[in-house]
């Protein structure tokens, strides 16, 4: 159940390269240089590739972002709670943002929606009213045979 729930909140969201210039509380995803990588493996961790948070401020050579995830080389990745990062603008090779997508989430509820009603029709969870049961069988010869 943990792992459909993981899959169906995070297939309802879209990843797209960022046209404009990006505005607080964005959500951002940036992909790591190797010198990203080497500055910043003392506060996230040397084999981290990539940083996902919200946008708190800007600078013309900085982000200042509340750190949700972080993605590494061997393709784990670890949570985080929001915690303030300084990245150097220089240090990104892809800035984009990742957004709500109302398709993909009609989409995963339709989907869902369809799957439990197939699973209640398959399984009479409902009941149908047929009672084919009639109580108990009399073997016949009752008290008095």
């Amino acid at each position: 159940m943990l792992v459909f729930l993981s899959g169906f909140t995070s297939g309802c969201y879209t990843v797209t390269p960022l046209q404009t210039a990006p505005v607080p509380g964005t959500t951002l995803v940036m992909d790591l240089n190797d010198r990203g990588r080497v500055a910043l493996g003392p506060s996230i961790g040397s084999a981290a590739t990539q940083v996902e948070g919200v946008l708190q401020s800007k600078t013309d050579s900085a982000y200042v972002l509340a750190v949700t995830q972080v993605g590494y080389l061997n393709g784990q990745s670890n949570r985080w709670t929001n915690e303030p990062l300084t990245i150097q603008s220089d240090l990104v090779r892809e800035l984009r943002q990742r957004s709500f997508s109302r398709s993909r989430t009609a989409l995963a509820a339709g989907i869902g929606i369809g799957a439990l009603a197939a699973f209640i029709a398959t399984r009479a969870l409902l009941g149908s009213g047929n009672q084919t049961d009639k109580g108990p069988i009399d073997p016949g010869g009752g008290a008095g045979q």
